[in-house]
């Protein structure tokens, strides 16, 4: 009786051991499908913010070959170039503004708003330009601004 006693037992520790190795394993399953979930996520943002940031950086570089001073010497060749590479700026910024804004983080957006403001205002200058925003770029940095909310959170 004894041996059926022990057998009993051992098969009873055995059931509650399998048990409990599956309702730990159904546990940790259902929790790492919204962990995977949240680091692709990040993954993915971390990717989106790099391109965005370089971009930018990019398009600001010839800032950096304007002349110092408003109507420094300039041959008409050297003037043609920086032409050809600040014209672009202040409409590719706003573009690239809006994929910043869209990827965060707000102090980011903050800091790329007041450059690319700044740039902007020096390349009008060299071109002679005056400035030039409206209403739509204002509406345009709200909803970009929500939907940065939105695309900031992971998925549930």
């Amino acid at each position: 009786m004894d041996q059926a006693v022990a057998a009993l037992c051992g098969a009873g520790i055995g059931v509650v051991g399998t048990l409990g190795a599956s309702w730990l394993t159904y546990v940790g399953t259902r929790r790492q499908a919204p962990d995977q979930g949240r680091i692709e996520h990040a993954r993915q943002l971390r990717t989106e913010r790099r391109e965005a940031y370089l971009a930018f950086m990019e398009l600001l570089a010839p800032v950096d070959h304007l002349p110092s001073a408003p109507g420094s010497p300039l041959s008409p060749e050297r003037y043609a170039v920086l032409e050809s590479q600040v014209e672009p700026i202040p409409k590719r910024g706003e573009t690239l503004l809006t994929r910043i804004y869209l990827c965060g983080p707000e102090e980011i957006t903050n800091s790329a708003e007041a450059l690319l403001g700044t740039a902007n205002g020096m390349v009008r200058l060299f071109l002679g330009r005056s400035q030039d925003e409206g209403e739509l770029i204002d509406a345009l940095n709200r909803f970009t601004t929500r939907a940065r909310e939105v695309m900031a959170e992971p998925p549930r």
